[in-house]
């Protein structure tokens, strides 16, 4: 339970593609915001003291657990379960076991993330398959949608799917203080024939166990409907759930490229973009995928944050940021 709104947060600190100093520098903004927390920072002692020294300010905030072993973003999800005890990933997973702390953050290779979370932290009963949840910006009410799984487990049969869109609506209806909630399956178009066996045996599983309560099925959606108001929570595979999310980061990106090139090509281009340049800047906020980072493992015996593999200090500040919001969600 969160007492005083104050959490601790578990953090490894040598997972990821980047340097720690880029994790400290998201702690460091975390923590400008959040000065009654506590983090726990599992890795290597001698660098992440170095990276601390820049912000003084924060030290105190901050405990360093040093472990010699780092799993490399390379590692198959195996090898970490056989040899990643005492890593910074193992470590920061086991804090929350023991209930050091309340969640745990990391950006380290995610299959072995969700093998070492699954293996400490157990699965929550009747649940054969952990998801992950990511908030995806839209253009309902609440301004964004959950979706899952967004890269789990490549297979979902029915079941699982239906376990998902419960995780899901849970989610949503904290988060945004509601209890209706409309959750629609990912599919390749939206008529009851389309789509394989399972994804129509999905279906009528949703629609015989939602049928007047207050989740909401609205049927079949596609990728469309991602960013639209026709679902508060969408639900698939995490195959497509991946292949989605990693699609939608490279559009974000092309499009602010497409706006660099298009206002630096001319002088008049300059011009219209220094007249533009406050509403450029409000458009680059909302389409800046490190400000959307994090997703959350559903159908564990305890809060993991996935932050993105190549995260810098204002993505891993965001996953931070998401830890947080989601502790205090699941203490109400």
């Amino acid at each position: 339970m969160i007492r005083d709104n104050k959490i601790t947060l578990s953090v490894d600190c040598m997972g990821g593609d980047n340097s720690a100093d880029d994790i400290i520098g998201g702690v460091n903004q975390f923590c400008s915001e959040n000065t009654n927390d506590t983090l726990l920072l599992h890795g290597d002692k001698q660098v992440l003291s170095r990276a601390l020294d820049k912000y003084p300010d924060i030290k105190k905030m901050c405990k360093i657990r040093h472990c010699d072993k780092v799993i490399q973003m390379g590692d198959k999800p195996s090898q970490s379960i056989r040899g990643g005890k005492n890593s910074s990933m193992w470590n920061s997973i086991e804090s929350v076991k023991s209930s050091k702390a309340e969640v745990a953050v990391s950006c380290g290779n995610t299959g072995s993330l969700m093998a070492i979370s699954t293996l400490l932290l157990r699965k929550l009963p009747d649940v054969k398959r952990p998801a992950i949840a990511i908030f995806w910006p839209s253009t309902s009410d609440q301004g964004f949608n959950v979706v899952l799984d967004a890269g789990a487990d490549v297979k979902a049969q029915p079941s699982d799917l239906l376990a998902y869109s419960n995780f899901g609506s849970d989610i949503f209806s904290k988060v945004f203080n509601t209890r209706k909630v409309k959750v629609g399956l990912l599919n390749v178009g939206t008529e009851t024939h389309k789509g394989n066996e399972q994804l129509r045996k999905a279906s009528e599983l949703f629609i015989e166990t939602f049928t007047g309560g207050e989740i909401e099925y609205v049927g079949f959606v596609e990728g469309s409907d991602f960013s639209s108001d026709k679902a508060d929570v969408i639900v698939t595979d995490g195959f497509s759930g991946n292949i989605a999310l990693k699609t939608a980061e490279g559009t974000a990106n092309l499009i602010k490229k497409f706006f660099l090139d298009e206002f630096s090509s001319s002088i008049s281009g300059v011009f219209m973009g220094l007249l533009m340049k406050r509403k450029l800047r409000r458009l680059k906020e909302r389409m800046d995928p490190r400000t959307l980072n994090g997703g959350v493992f559903v159908g564990l015996n305890g809060l993991v944050i996935k932050s993105h593999g190549s995260s810098d200090s204002k993505s891993f500040y965001s996953a931070l940021k998401l830890a947080k919001n989601m502790c205090k969600t699941k203490s109400t």
